[in-house]
C-alpha cells in the first residue's frame, strides 16, 4: 500500500511539474558574441541556470569572431537543445540585432531578452522580467540593473533607474514591440554605436513619437547582471577603456545626426547604413571642450569625415567592433 501511494505521489508531481512547464511564458533571448571566448560558457551557465523560470530559446549571435567563441558555443549547443549558434561574418551589432529580430527570434515570444555574452545574469532574472511587463502594461521595454557594490556599479544602476533607461548588457523588450519591428520592417543601421540608447528612445516613442506621456520603459530591480569592472591596475584593462571611451566619442556624434531626423521624421528616417546618414549630416559635427572627452571627440569626428570621404567604400569595413 505504502509503495503505491508513493508511487501515485510522484505520478502526481511529475504531471505538476509537466503542466508547469507547459504554462511558462516562452522568453526568446539574444546574446551577443564578439570575440568572447574566455566569458561565453559562464555568460550561457548563468541563463540555462533561469531555464525554470520560462520557456528559454537562445540564439547566440558570434558577429565577426576570431577567436574560438565560435567553437566554444558549438561545443555548448550539442547539450543543449535550446541553445541555437548563429554564425555571422560582419563583426556589427546593429546587424547581429537585425538579423536576431528579422531572421531567427522566436516569433510568438512573450518577451525577447537582450544579453552581451561578457556579462552573467542573476537568477530569477527571467520570472522578474515577465512579471515586470505583467504590472506594466504600457511597457515596450524593461531594463535589468547592473548587481554590485562599487561606486561606479551603483552609480551605473541609480543612472539607469532615474532616467528609465536599459543597458546594453542586459534588457527585455515586449513580443508584441518586437512584431512591429518586423511588421514594419524597422531595422538598427548598420555601423551605429550604442544600440541599447537607440532603441530606449523607440521604446519611449512607441516607435513613432506618441500623443501622450507614458512611462514606456520599466525598470526591473529583481534581474540583475554582473561584469568584470576595469582595474586602473591591469595594463590589459587600459586598451578596453580607451576604446570603451571612442564608443562614446562615436555614439554623441551620431547622436547628434540622427536622433532630430527620428524626432522630426519617425523611424522612416533610420538609415540603413551610419554611412548614409554621414554623407547627409556630417556637416552638424560639432567640437566642444569636454576635458579628457575632447581627445576622443576629435579623433571620431576625423574618422567619420574620413567615411564621409570614401563615400560607399566605407559601408565595406566592419567598423562597429574597431573599438571592441
Amino acid at each position: 500500500m505504502l509503495i503505491r501511494n508513493a508511487s501515485a505521489c510522484i505520478m502526481i508531481r511529475d504531471r505538476q511539474k509537466r503542466a508547469a512547464k507547459m504554462t511558462l511564458p516562452t522568453v526568446s533571448v539574444a546574446v551577443f558574441a564578439y570575440n568572447e571566448a574566455k566569458l561565453i560558457a559562464d555568460c550561457l551557465d548563468s541563463i540555462e541556470a533561469c531555464a525554470g523560470e520560462a520557456k528559454l530559446s537562445v540564439f547566440v549571435m558570434i558577429n565577426g569572431c576570431t577567436d574560438s567563441t565560435e567553437q566554444i558555443v558549438c561545443d555548448y549547443a550539442v547539450m543543449r537543445p535550446n541553445v541555437h549558434p548563429v554564425v555571422l561574418r560582419l563583426g556589427d551589432k546593429a546587424n547581429a540585432w537585425n538579423h536576431y529580430t528579422h531572421e531567427v527570434s522566436e516569433p510568438d515570444a512573450a518577451i525577447h531578452a537582450f544579453i552581451d555574452g561578457d556579462v552573467t545574469i542573476t537568477r530569477g532574472s527571467m520570472a522578474a522580467l515577465v512579471r515586470s511587463f505583467a504590472d506594466n502594461p504600457d511597457a515596450n521595454g524593461c531594463g535589468a540593473l547592473p548587481v554590485g557594490c562599487r561606486p561606479r556599479v551603483v552609480a551605473f544602476g541609480r543612472k539607469l533607474r532615474d532616467n528609465r533607461e536599459m543597458a546594453g548588457n542586459f534588457y527585455a523588450l515586449r513580443g508584441s514591440f518586437v512584431q512591429e519591428f518586423r511588421r514594419r520592417q524597422v531595422r538598427l543601421p548598420i555601423g551605429m554605436f550604442g544600440e541599447d540608447g537607440l532603441l530606449t528612445l523607440l521604446a519611449r516613442w512607441d516607435l513613432d513619437r506618441p500623443p501622450d506621456v507614458v512611462p514606456r520603459i520599466a525598470v526591473c530591480e529583481t534581474a540583475g547582471f554582473r561584469y568584470e569592472p576595469l582595474s586602473p591596475w591591469r595594463p590589459s584593462d587600459w586598451r578596453i577603456a580607451r576604446n570603451r571611451m571612442m564608443r562614446y566619442a562615436m555614439r554623441r556624434q551620431q547622436v547628434r545626426m540622427l536622433y532630430p531626423l527620428l524626432w522630426s521624421q519617425g523611424v522612416a528616417a533610420l538609415p540603413e547604413h551610419m554611412a548614409d546618414l554621414y554623407e547627409q549630416r556630417h556637416a552638424l559635427l560639432t567640437f566642444e571642450w569636454r576635458g579628457v572627452e575632447t581627445l576622443f571627440d576629435r579623433i571620431a569626428i576625423r574618422q567619420i569625415r574620413r567615411d564621409v570621404a570614401l563615400g560607399e567604400s566605407a559601408k565595406a569595413e566592419d567598423r562597429a567592433h574597431v573599438y571592441s
